[in-house]
């Protein structure tokens, strides 16, 4: 197995180990590994998923970091 993706399975066991209450879909979203198409007019949002296909491993780990630190810092800021 790749390291980037021991990483990001490490990363998400971590994140449902302090998160027992959320799915793993839920996860996937809020760790930014899955996420919705972008969307153009605000008044109308996109829900269908962006493919990420060809988003490489290291690109997933920086999307669930920069997440992680989010949540880190709103944590903090309570």
């Amino acid at each position: 197995m790749k390291e980037e993706h021991k990483l990001i399975l490490n990363l998400i066991q971590s994140y449902l180990e302090k998160n027992p209450s959320q799915r793993f879909g839920q996860a996937l979203f809020n760790l930014g590994i899955n996420e919705f198409q972008e969307t153009i007019d605000p008044r109308n949002p996109n829900y269908n998923i962006r493919d990420i296909h060809g988003d490489s491993d290291l690109k997933i780990v920086e999307r669930i970091k920069n997440r992680l630190d989010l949540f880190e810092s709103q944590k903090n800021k309570k």
